[in-house]
């Protein structure tokens, strides 16, 4: 019992810190991608999820798996945007006043240009959240729409797993990066300590 508090007191203190730690706790679970497809399928309206983090985080953990985390989460992201796109279309615009969202300069660039657009934003490093509703507004098919995701979707993904994977150090340079994989660290996560994967885990 007398270990207990020393335990609880190493638990971090950022919440993208604790779901780093339970999914990194987690890696040796058949459900674990499962689980973790979770977060960027919820990004699209969950904005407040640490996707990014958790992406590169749990790479920099488990690094031999780094191309199955990164498929999970374009995956996930193509289903999310399918999900969207096909209730935004079934609800329309009341659905999108009632939410308070506004798809702003996105949805002029998505007007203009349409799925190319979608795929340019979908470069980027973050969910292209408004972008695809802006295109399920203006009447592109949300199977387009899913498809363009998982198409674009693979490189800015994958260039986050693979510098979490391949170049942990530089990860450190960034300082929310840096704390919460310290945190994760002094929670026992073994981070820094091993070439790879702990054992135990997949890998």
């Amino acid at each position: 019992m007398a270990d207990v508090p020393a335990t609880a007191s190493r638990r971090p203190g950022t919440r993208a810190g604790r779901i780093l730690l339970r999914l990194d706790r987690a890696a040796d679970r058949p459900w674990f991608l499962p689980a973790l497809s979770v977060f960027p399928l919820s990004d699209y309206v969950l904005p407040v999820l640490p996707n990014q983090l958790l992406l590169v985080g749990v790479s920099a953990l488990h690094p031999r798996l780094w191309r199955a985390v990164a498929l999970t989460f374009v995956t996930a992201s193509a289903a999310g945007a399918f999900l969207v796109a096909s209730v935004v279309q079934s609800a329309g615009l009341r659905l999108l006043e009632q939410i308070g969202g506004e798809t702003g300069g996105a949805g002029e660039f998505v007007a203009q240009h349409g799925v190319l657009a979608l795929a340019v934003l979908a470069l980027l490093p973050w969910t292209p959240r408004l972008a695809v509703v802006a295109c399920a507004l203006a009447g592109i098919s949300p199977w387009a729409i899913a498809l363009t995701v998982l198409a674009a979707r693979p490189l800015p993904v994958a260039l986050l797993a693979a510098t979490g994977a391949r170049a942990p150090r530089l990860l450190r340079r960034f300082r929310r990066i840096d704390r919460v994989l310290t945190e994760v660290r002094a929670a026992g996560s073994g981070i820094g300590t091993e070439p790879g994967p702990r054992p135990g885990t997949l890998g």
